[in-house]
């Protein structure tokens, strides 16, 4: 072996063992743990989550990720461990960015756990024909009008707008894809908050009149109208 072979030889080695002692020395440092050094693992809302959405669901679509902040940066109640939102839903509109909090998701108020019941309410299941019933068009977490139909006897029949800005916990039916609490039937089954005495109101309209449902735009206030009977419908 000439000298220069050896020379060579000697290079790669050392070249070698530099090499892996390097390899060896990142392979023990963790990149990741330096930049979030003193910090904690904390849940942040990636895009805002809507009232109702189950814990379980904005995990697995990613609406909630995970992220490193520190301690001082965390409410007390601040969600470290995603098994903290089992069986949970969204109490309130979590805007994006927001870190998410035990509160934000309350205890289940019902046996399945889906529904948020706001405070003073009842959810109240009415069954409507798909028609009356915005033909399928309203889900939960959007808000109906409600009108009552009175068919006319003794007097004229008439239509009055009497309920506003309804809120919809749920909606099961014909057309909509099976899930707990799905009627055996072509109506539409709605589950509204409404307070004891709005209650009355609508069970007495539905069994003994008739009700009908609008959809209410995003942000849209009350309004007054009139109501409405035979002369009324047929003003020019």
């Amino acid at each position: 072996m000439t000298k220069r072979t050896k020379t060579a030889l000697l290079a790669g080695v050392t070249l070698l063992v530099a090499g892996g002692g390097g390899a060896a020395y990142l392979s023990t440092r963790t990149p990741a743990a330096d930049a979030a050094a003193g910090k904690v693992t904390a849940y942040y809302a990636n895009v805002a989550v809507q009232v109702g959405t189950a814990a379980s669901t904005a995990l697995a679509e990613g609406a909630i990720r995970s992220k490193a902040v520190f301690p001082a940066e965390l409410p007390a109640d601040g969600v470290r461990d995603p098994s903290q939102l089992s069986g949970r839903v969204a109490g309130v509109v979590i805007p994006a960015g927001s870190l998410v909090t035990t509160a934000m998701f309350p205890d289940p108020q019902t046996r399945i756990g889906t529904v948020v019941i706001p405070a003073g309410k009842r959810a109240l299941a009415l069954e409507i024909q798909p028609l009356a019933g915005v033909a399928g068009f309203v889900g939960a977490g959007d808000r109906v009008d409600v009108y009552g139909v009175v068919k006319g006897e003794p007097g004229p029949p008439s239509v009055r707008l009497v309920l506003q800005g309804v809120d919809v916990l749920n909606v099961n039916g014909a057309g909509l894809p099976a899930a707990q609490g799905q009627p055996g039937s072509p109506n539409l089954i709605y589950l509204l908050a409404v307070t004891p005495v709005d209650a009355e109101r609508l069970i007495y309209l539905n069994e003994f009149e008739k009700l009908y449902f609008d959809l209410v735009p995003k942000g849209e206030g009350p309004v007054k109208t009139p109501g409405t009977g035979p002369a009324g419908a047929l003003a020019v």
